[in-house]
């Protein structure tokens, strides 16, 4: 008999990191009947989003962003000739490759001329002029929402997660309005 669906590794770990496992085993070991130590066993499997979705290791997680946004505003990102910071703010952008999935940490900067986060090295960059739209969406997980900003370019959306998502979209609108009127002269 053949199973109807083959599973691979690659598939399983998905799963766990995904969805998360939960191990408990107590141990009793005993002489003669006689309950001489007793073991309780419990640990947990699953990506660090998933853990925080369940409310797990989230003194961890804000000392871990707390550290981030510390240690990357000291390595500061090359501009342009003309091109000024209008806006910083420490986020994170989705990252879908093939299984790796997670939201890569780094520092957005919005300037006059561009969007970009930098981490030490670019993670994104996009010019103002490719902005279609910006639109903000609200995800749950395990009754937590987040809000999601997604910046719509001609590559696809993109989905960002920042501290104040209401505000980073304001201001990306402010400045891509300033750069089309400049770009487009009124008659």
């Amino acid at each position: 008999m053949k199973p109807e669906r083959e599973n691979n590794l690659v598939e399983l770990l998905d799963r766990c990191l995904n969805k998360g496992v939960i191990l408990n085993a107590d141990v009793i070991i005993s002489v003669a009947g006689v309950p001489l130590i007793g073991i309780s066993l419990k640990a947990a499997l699953a990506s660090i989003e998933t853990m925080l979705d369940y409310g797990m290791m989230e003194a961890w997680d804000k000392s871990t962003r707390e550290w981030y946004a510390a240690e990357l505003t000291k390595k500061e990102a090359v501009l342009a000739d003309g091109e000024e910071i209008l806006f910083r703010t420490f986020g994170y952008i989705w990252y879908s490759r093939g299984i790796i999935r997670n939201w890569r940490p780094g520092v957005w900067y919005l300037t006059n001329k561009r969007l970009f986060l930098w981490n030490g090295e670019m993670l994104f960059e996009t010019p103002l002029f490719r902005v279609k739209a910006l639109t903000v969406e609200t995800e749950t997980y395990f009754d937590k929402e987040h809000n999601i900003l997604i910046l719509h370019i001609n590559g696809g959306p993109i989905r960002i997660r920042v501290s104040d998502v209401v505000e980073f979209r304001e201001a990306i609108e402010k400045v891509s309005l300033k750069k089309l009127e400049v770009e487009i002269p009124a008659f």
